[in-house]
């Protein structure tokens, strides 16, 4: 006779033969393999930065013009400037944002515009630098390879055009026997020295003068 007891029996063998063939799957199935630790993105895979120096918008041109900017070496006029912006440089692997003005060494750095020092300091490419911002700080001026400072020139110090602030040099990654003003002119953001590049040449109005 089928009694509740028997049935209770056979529950219980039930879940013992279930229990006994879910260890028997764990110990005696395939070894778990680990997943790969994570890698590096493939060179191929990696965005390069830019060769070339950010566009500026279109109207940036026009901004900087009715800045009316002087050449900032002195004794240097409008006819002996050259377009070096956009040139090759270290062997094609990037583009030259900027123009250079030849000057024997120790010639005059004036400020090309009217405003404000930002930060006087040194990098192994530019050598003794200066950031410049104009009045209303739509642009930063870039003045590079500088032998030295203006004696009392310092951060925060307001200039005006053809101001004193420098010396032209060959500090920096430049050639000793080629000195000369690498000046560069950027959009002012938030980190100043990333500002898309605009060209300076054609838009000089004043030959350099001090002031």
């Amino acid at each position: 006779m089928w009694t509740h007891q028997s049935d209770t029996r056979v529950r219980l063998l039930v879940w013992t033969a279930l229990a006994l063939v879910l260890w028997l799957s764990a110990t005696c199935g395939p070894p778990l393999t680990p997943l790969p630790p994570a890698q590096a993105p493939a060179p191929s895979d990696v965005v390069a930065p830019p060769t070339a120096p950010p566009a500026a918008p279109p109207n940036a041109a026009e901004a900087l013009r009715a800045r009316r900017l002087m050449i900032p070496v002195e004794g240097i006029t409008l006819e002996r400037l050259r377009n070096t912006f956009g040139d090759d440089r270290d062997g094609g692997a990037r583009q030259h944002g900027a123009i250079d003005i030849m000057a024997p060494r120790g010639t005059a750095v004036l400020a090309a515009d009217d405003g404000r020092i930002l930060r006087m300091g040194f990098n192994a490419l530019g050598g003794l630098t200066i950031y410049q911002t104009d009045p209303d700080r739509r642009f930063v001026y870039y003045y590079a390879h500088l032998d030295r400072y203006a004696s009392a020139l310092q951060d925060g110090a307001s200039v005006s055009r053809g101001d004193l602030i420098g010396y032209v040099g060959s500090s920096g990654n430049a050639s000793p026997t080629a000195p000369h003003l690498h000046f560069q002119v950027l959009l002012f953001r938030d980190r100043y020295w990333e500002g898309e590049a605009v060209n300076p040449y054609g838009i000089f109005e004043l030959a350099g003068k001090r002031r």
